[in-house]
């Protein structure tokens, strides 16, 4: 395996990135995902992310870097490896304790010079079936279902809130509880009867609902701060949900409430 370490400078190479920053450095990472959708990301400590090689990369307030950049070049990766990496999510910050560790430690070889070829090599394959095998396909198959408790819902709820206006993904809900994506959407449809992808929709149709009845935003303002990709994707939504459209609701509050 291939690796390619950067310390400090942030540079674009072929492969597979993970993306570790240390003490305050903030990275912004941009570009598009596999179906040509723009993306963006911004990794903190104690956070990490894989992101594709073709991601731009840069820093947010810090004329200092600190952190790693790891390439992992696609180009040696088996096949197994590769299929799993086809559903690693690439857009998304990752709680991973272990993955911190291993950097640090090669950080602390490289900073005493006891960095060579098989070394990096060796580091590469470790951090790379541990990607493979937490992110990738068929993770969380064997792992225990761990119970959400009510902080833990809780943390979810209001995170969704916060960011409710944005794209937010079931890897980013994951974070919030320490779970791998697979692992946390089996847990919370267990817990509470509905998918993340579901829950996060209502909410949001329920959000709509409030700016309807105590707001006099245009509709396409209401559909874009309850985070609906389009005003005819909000219809839809709300619609299949509430039987009305967001039109026909708002004209009810107010004839009601006259």
């Amino acid at each position: 395996m291939n690796v390619a370490i950067t310390d400090g400078r942030l540079t674009l190479m072929p492969g597979f990135r993970l993306v570790v920053p240390t003490g305050s450095t903030v990275v912004h990472a941009t570009g598009c995902d596999d179906l040509g959708m723009s993306r963006s990301i911004k990794i903190g400590a104690p956070f990490t992310a894989v992101i594709p090689a073709r991601a731009t990369l840069g820093t947010i307030g810090d004329s200092d870097p600190n952190g790693w950049v790891i390439t992992l070049a696609s180009g040696v990766l088996g096949q197994v490896s590769q299929e799993a990496y086809c559903d690693v999510p690439k857009w998304s910050a990752s709680w991973d304790p272990f993955l911190r560790e291993a950097v640090d430690t090669l950080g602390a070889l490289h900073n005493a010079d006891l960095v060579d070829a098989a070394c990096a090599d060796a580091f590469a394959d470790v951090i790379s079936v541990h990607i493979a095998l937490r992110y990738g396909r068929g993770a969380g198959a064997a792992e225990p279902d761990t119970p959400l408790t009510r902080q833990m819902l809780t943390r979810i709820h209001v995170f969704v809130h916060e960011h409710i206006a944005e794209t937010i993904l079931v890897e980013q809900l994951a974070v919030l509880v320490h779970m791998s994506a697979s692992n946390f959407a089996r847990v919370f449809k267990a817990t509470t009867g509905s998918s993340p992808h579901l829950y996060v929709t209502l909410e949001r149709v329920k959000f709509a609902r409030t700016l309807l009845c105590e707001q006099t935003f245009p509709l396409v303002e209401v559909s874009a701060r309850a985070g609906f990709q389009t005003q005819q994707h909000f219809t839809d939504v709300f619609h299949r949900y509430t039987g009305v459209t967001p039109r026909a609701f708002r004209l009810a509050h107010r004839n009601g409430g006259s």
